[in-house]
């Protein structure tokens, strides 16, 4: 591995002070799961076992720099200790975002909030995720990847406003985590909810307007082109598994005092239409292939069509991707890999070539200090979320 793609890795515990005995390091960041994971084993000296032992606890946090660039604090999870006397004692870690917690734990099943008119979400969603720790709410994601990358990437989108992203009414659910009650308002909205490096909460869309970041190439006939070039094999996975050829969402009807009925909002969106350069469904055999149900939180056609693109949107990441990886955590670009970039991707076997979008990246060194990065890439405009507004 050559010295320019390789990375100055720190850790740090709760109190800020530096984990040095740790041997081999996992950190995997996929744009759709909100927990991401960070994983690592520590094999601290005799004389250092039980300090590491009671910091590395469960509940604590763990700090990572990658080139002195936060990327963010991890809640451990799951530690596992082993005492042996032929290798010594050690200590693996299982990290994920803050997250974790509203992910698991449930919502005041007493927040609601309704309205005659759309009004902006953030209260509830923040009423419902103070307890966990959370006070703020941001959007501006290309701000955060430029500053998780360490190199800023050009071309980024207009960043979602906080105060558009309005609903006329939610109600939380008994039993319902926190997450979860605020994921369904977000994922009719457009967007996704994530946890920004600096541990505040982060509303994200796909951003597909962007110069690629990098390059990475497969290919037969040897080097020659810039870039970086898989390592190991390249697998291509390509699946009408879980996928429509359409999708049409029954909304609910919007009754008022007075009325005896409303129009039910219908709306319908085909693969054809949302994915004209590759639709995700594709069979010559069989064309016909539609996903039809009701969503009782579309109350127009405008949010019924959002639902179905969402629907079609989202499973469109699990239809095409391109899977490998690179040597290093640095592209020859100089920017450490980073989800919700493009990179120019090169696989001569598949006749591939143009700018994808990277939807998961795993950052690997192992005990000899080796670094490597899997990379999970899907063709731009793949993964909607519905209509979201800026």
């Amino acid at each position: 591995m050559s010295e320019p793609n390789r990375a100055k890795v720190v850790m740090h515990f709760g109190d800020g002070s530096t984990i040095d005995s740790w041997n081999t390091l996992s950190m995997r960041d996929t744009f759709t799961d909100p927990l991401g994971e960070l994983t690592f084993e520590a094999i601290p000296p005799r004389a250092q076992w039980f300090d590491y032992r009671k910091r590395l606890a469960k509940g604590e946090l763990v700090t990572v720099l990658v080139n002195d660039v936060n990327q963010g604090g991890f809640l451990i999870q799951t530690v596992d200790r082993t005492i042996s006397k032929q290798h010594g004692a050690a200590i693996k870690v299982v990290c994920h975002t803050p997250l974790i917690t509203p992910y698991q734990g449930d919502v005041d099943p007493d927040i609601s909030f309704k309205s005659a008119t759309d009004v902006p979400v953030t209260e509830a969603v923040l009423k419902a995720l103070f307890p966990y720790g959370f006070e703020l709410i941001q959007a501006d994601a290309s701000a955060n990847v430029n500053a998780i990358s360490g190199v800023p990437i050009h071309g980024n989108r207009k960043k979602i406003s906080v105060d558009a992203l309005k609903h006329a009414d939610c109600k939380a659910h008994e039993g319902e985590t926190a997450y979860a009650f605020c994921a369904r308002i977000f994922t009719r909205l457009g967007v996704c909810l994530r946890c920004a490096a600096d541990g505040t909460l982060l509303l994200s869309a796909p951003n597909y307007d962007q110069e690629p970041a990098a390059t990475v190439i497969q290919t037969f006939s040897g080097g020659g082109r810039p870039g970086n070039y898989f390592v190991g094999d390249v697998h291509v996975h390509d699946s009408n598994d879980g996928q429509f050829s359409e999708c049409t969402v029954r909304g609910a009807r919007g009754d008022s005092a007075g009325q005896t009925s409303t129009a039910r909002p219908v709306a319908r969106v085909t693969e054809a239409e949302l994915h004209p350069n590759r639709p995700s469904y594709t069979s010559h055999a069989a064309a016909y292939k539609p996903k039809i149900f009701r969503d009782k939180s579309s109350r127009d056609v405008a949010r019924s069509l959002s639902v179905a693109k969402f629907e079609l949107g989202l499973r469109a990441a699990t239809a095409y991707a391109i899977s490998g990886e690179v040597d290093g955590w640095i592209a020859t670009t100089g920017r450490l890999w980073t989800v919700d970039t493009t990179v120019h991707t090169v696989v001569d076997a598949e006749e591939l070539d143009e700018s994808m979008w990277l939807l998961e990246r795993t950052l690997h060194q192992d005990s000899g200090g080796g670094q490597k990065t899997a990379l999970k890439l899907l063709p731009k405009g793949a993964l909607l979320l519905g209509d979201a507004p800026s």
